[in-house]
């Protein structure tokens, strides 16, 4: 009864960044490792920052400068006085990281974690995976001597802005407005199903750094030159070759790819920051007609770069204390036929976004997107005529602690799509309970959802946590409901034991051990 009783309490909701969850297995496990051993601020270099994945490019080089001017920080809240880092931004790194200049990880750790038919062993260099379909190792080394990093067995290539390959963390279009920019180790090792098996070296010399790649799938390699402020590499992995950049100049960080196999495609982007006001995103993307992106996850309004050309533009305000206002345009074209078009269309999307934090443990957030794209008739005749549509989206959401321990959590959210046969409606209630008993090392979370659908146009996309490490992000449409129970048991640093139960689903169950 007590998830009954739950759900009926007045309108709460979830955070900003439930909603920019991140996908990659090996992303969560790093940000996992952060919060056992948090990085820190005064001793990361750019790499290490970066791989934090959740602060910009433009951030980073913030930060840097403000490190070099004042010395190091004093305390965690100075981040405030860093330009570019607001509210949202350093409630969202806290958990990870410190101005202690302890080291972030300790030398010789080993986890051990097993899940109903998975097995996972993982050290700093090494990984290994026993699942059903998906067996994976690998061995990784990085920063040693000349070796920048090595990866044997399973890892993943980053490669610019993902033109020619990207099989690491990376965001589209999404909340966090100007997180436009690629960013991740060029090779790194990985359990994550589809990458690459084979071996893969970087080496560094002075500013020079060479990597080469040989796998089962492909072999390419990189060179690339590196100075504080600048960056440029030429890459080549079969059969595409290409360039990127990376410039900063004062408040102002420009970027780019250019590659080429049978068509050509090319990225320009630029991040600016106007002080503690604002941040700007800007990106312009042209992808050939008959280039062929095999292992490419570059920005774009489809799911590979192909066939589009198109610009976005972003703005991130945070002027007035406690809250913020984040917008973006992207308008598109497709020079060719597509999939459910006969003819070549455009489009063009908008969103807007307002948070409000008047503390670290409240946040209000409500946003709007809309839609507008072509696509051919369904009317039963040969050549079927372009129709419009339209997709519109209106989310609110609330998160607070009402009481020590407590956590609650609430997500509203309606949406429409309208074409030649008119309108369908979509509408979806989420309720997330989580409470840390004060006298045992047990948290208990639960979480009910109802969603009523129109059809799978107005489908709604939820990320959907389950125990450490396993994250994915369900599509619900349709009518119905889902009712979880989770809860996760932790002794000490060393071992962690979680279970989940779904209503009408698995049983999922997992041990975790730190040695």
């Amino acid at each position: 009864m007590l998830i009954w009783i739950c759900i009926s309490i007045p309108l709460i909701a979830c955070a900003r960044q439930e909603d920019d969850i991140v996908n990659d297995d090996m992303q969560w496990q790093q940000l996992e490792s952060y919060r056992k051993h948090p990085l820190s601020l005064n001793k990361a270099d750019v790499a290490e920052l970066t791989s934090l994945g959740l602060l910009t490019t433009l951030q980073i080089d913030e930060l840097i400068s403000y490190k070099k001017q004042f010395g190091k920080l004093l305390s965690i809240y100075e981040l405030q006085a860093v330009p570019g880092f607001d509210e949202t931004t350093i409630q969202l790194i806290l958990p990870y990281v410190t101005v202690s200049e302890m080291p972030a990880t300790e030398k010789g750790e080993h986890t051990i974690l097993l899940r109903n038919n998975l097995f996972r062993y993982r050290s700093s260099t090494t990984g290994i995976q026993l699942k059903k379909n998906n067996n994976s190792a690998y061995y990784s080394i990085s920063n040693h001597r000349k070796i920048k990093s090595l990866a044997i067995g399973d890892f993943t290539v980053n490669m610019g802005q993902g033109l020619i390959n990207w099989q690491g963390y990376a965001l589209g279009k999404n909340g966090m407005i100007t997180h436009i920019k690629r960013e991740g180790s060029l090779i790194r090792g990985s359990n994550s199903a589809g990458v690459n098996r084979g071996a893969a070296i970087t080496l560094q010399q002075g500013r020079w750094q060479t990597t080469a790649i040989l796998s089962m799938q492909q072999i390419g390699g990189n060179i690339s030159y590196n100075l504080p402020q600048a960056h440029i590499g030429i890459n080549w992995l079969n059969p595409n070759i290409g360039m990127d950049y990376a410039i900063s100049v004062r408040n102002y960080h420009l970027f780019g790819e250019f590659a080429f196999n049978n068509g050509k495609a090319m990225i320009i982007g630029m991040l600016a920051g106007i002080g503690k006001i604002a941040d700007l995103a800007m990106f312009y993307r042209n992808y050939d007609t008959h280039y062929q992106p095999i292992h490419a996850n570059a920005m774009a309004e489809n799911s590979r770069p192909v066939n589009e050309e198109g610009i976005y533009t972003g703005m991130s305000i945070h002027s007035i204390k406690h809250w913020q206002l984040d917008v973006y345009a992207d308008i598109f074209h497709f020079p060719w036929l597509q999939y459910k078009t006969n003819a070549p269309s455009d489009g063009q999307e908008l969103f807007a976004a307002v948070t409000y934090t008047p503390d670290k443990e409240t946040r209000l957030y409500f946003r709007y997107q809309y839609k507008q794209k072509f696509q051919q008739s369904k009317t039963d005749v040969f050549l079927p005529p372009m129709i419009q549509t339209i997709h519109q989206d209106y989310r609110c959401q609330l998160s607070l602690s009402p009481a020590k321990g407590w956590t609650w959590k609430t997500r509203v959210e309606a949406n429409s799509w309208q074409d030649e046969g008119g309108k369908q409606f979509g509408g979806l209630y989420q309720q997330e309970l989580t409470w840390q008993l004060p006298q045992w090392p047990l948290r208990c979370t639960l979480n009910y959802i109802w969603y009523s659908t129109g059809g799978t146009e107005t489908r709604f996309y939820i990320p959907d946590r389950s125990v450490l490490y396993d994250y994915n992000l369900s599509q619900l449409y349709g009518n119905g409901t889902k009712q979880s129970c989770t809860l996760r048991w932790k002794k000490g640093k060393h071992l962690q034991a979680w279970a989940r139960i779904e209503a009408g689903g698995p049983i999922t169950l997992q041990v975790t051990y730190v040695i």
